[in-house]
């Protein structure tokens, strides 16, 4: 019976698993065209929205120091509005350069299944690394901005600190919404499909195995 079990649950296997070069080379190469991609697409924003905020924290000091306001009279409201700017666009160009999102894709696999499972790991990783970039900035945007605006509740009026909110809030969504998500969402996609497999065990049977990620 050991035996029936046994061969029934390879070939089980042999139909489950497209375990074939061309099937592999093929995955592979969709994967990492993707990751390929994303790589670029993520130095490009990282660089991208570096840049605009670090372009923001020059303008809005040079604005300060020079007490100059392009429509209406510069006082101590929009002094202190634009230095709370100031303080919210450092920390964005901060956060590009410490905590920048990074797309890794792994070298080239002579094996195109070896080659395959480094890539979906790879792709797994990104996914993640994507997910937990775009939820930071969600919550960490918010977080900064209800900070400068609580400063200036108290430093000075409400109407300074919703102003500040109004103008800040928006461009951090802008720039979570404009990241590469692609990765994230093409793992979405694919993690529910299962694998399986076969190990020997030590008195000469075998196991099936399931593989899968929810």
């Amino acid at each position: 019976m050991r035996r029936i079990v046994t061969i029934g649950i390879v070939i089980a296997s042999a139909v489950a698993q497209p375990a074939n070069a061309s099937t592999c080379q093929d995955e592979a190469d969709g994967l990492r065209a993707l990751l390929v991609d994303e790589a670029r697409r993520a130095k490009r924003w990282n660089i991208g929205w570096g840049a605009a905020y670090a372009a923001a924290v020059a303008g809005q000091l040079a604005l300060a120091l020079t007490e100059t306001k392009p429509f209406g009279t510069f006082d101590q409201d929009y002094k202190e509005l634009l230095y709370v700017g100031v303080a919210k666009a450092a920390i964005g160009v901060g956060s590009k350069v410490i905590l920048p999102l990074k797309i890794a894709v792994p070298s080239q696999n002579a094996d195109p299944c070896a080659d395959l499972v480094a890539l979906r790991k790879a792709a797994a990783k990104a996914a993640r690394v994507e997910r937990n970039s775009f939820y930071l900035n969600h919550f960490g945007g918010l977080a900064v901005n209800l900070t400068g605006s609580a400063v200036l509740a108290v430093r000075r009026n409400g109407m300074t600190a919703v102003s500040s909110f109004a103008i800040g809030f928006p461009i951090g969504l802008l720039a979570t919404y404009t990241q590469p998500r692609g990765t994230w969402h093409h793992w979405r996609k694919q993690r529910a499909r299962w694998r399986t497999g076969v190990a020997l065990t030590d008195d000469g049977g075998a196991s099936l195995w399931f593989a899968g990620e929810l």
